[in-house]
């Protein structure tokens, strides 16, 4: 195998005890602009691209090019949305990204976000355990790295319960959404 692109057969949702992770569509296009301009501030400290979330039209544009990634297999983008009694999906809390980087290791990257009200009851923990364990069971994942701010103790936080070790911390690597120069502290899975 090569490090080329993988057209791969990826889960179309993932269930835990209080989420449901799925795939965008176009339906949802509403739901990602009011969670993400409810949380604009709070977001845009880690995630330079919540100030480019202006419109649900913006959103439905974005989860068109979510769905041509996936197709193409280049990105799979996953919304968490609160897990009813029902079983249905109810509110957009946040998301996750799975981000294939060598398929020839295969190694991925993981990204999250988390509206604020959501933030610190455990929902990206469990969500992202999920897609830990599909990628490592289903796919064959050697190697999955998160990457975050140094100064997001939250984001290096839910890296450490998943069990990821810290492996490197690169100093003045990227901008920050505000110019200033970040640090950024990665951590893996290596299995």
């Amino acid at each position: 195998m090569s490090s080329a692109r993988k057209i791969i057969a990826m889960a179309d949702e993932l269930t835990t005890a209080r989420t449901i992770i799925r795939p965008y569509q176009p339906a949802d296009a509403e739901a990602l602009y009011q969670t993400v301009a409810a949380s604009r501030e709070h977001i845009a400290r880690w995630m330079p691209w919540a100030h480019e979330h202006t419109s649900a039209d913006y959103a439905r544009d974005l989860i068109a090019r979510f769905q041509q990634q996936w197709r193409l297999g280049q990105d799979f983008a996953y919304g968490v949305f609160a897990r009813e009694a029902s079983g249905a999906s109810g509110a957009l809390l946040g998301g996750l990204g799975l981000h294939p980087r060598q398929w020839d290791v295969p190694s991925f990257e993981i990204g999250y976000w988390l509206a604020a009200e959501a933030e610190g009851h455990g929902y990206i923990t469990e969500a992202a355990t999920a897609l830990v364990n599909y990628t490592l069971r289903e796919l064959g994942a050697l190697r999955i790295e998160i990457r975050c701010d140094a100064r997001n103790t939250r984001s290096a936080a839910v890296a450490r319960r998943l069990g990821f070790t810290q492996e490197a911390l690169l100093h003045k690597e990227r901008r920050a959404a505000d110019g200033s120069l970040r640090d950024t502290l990665i951590f893996a899975q290596v299995v």
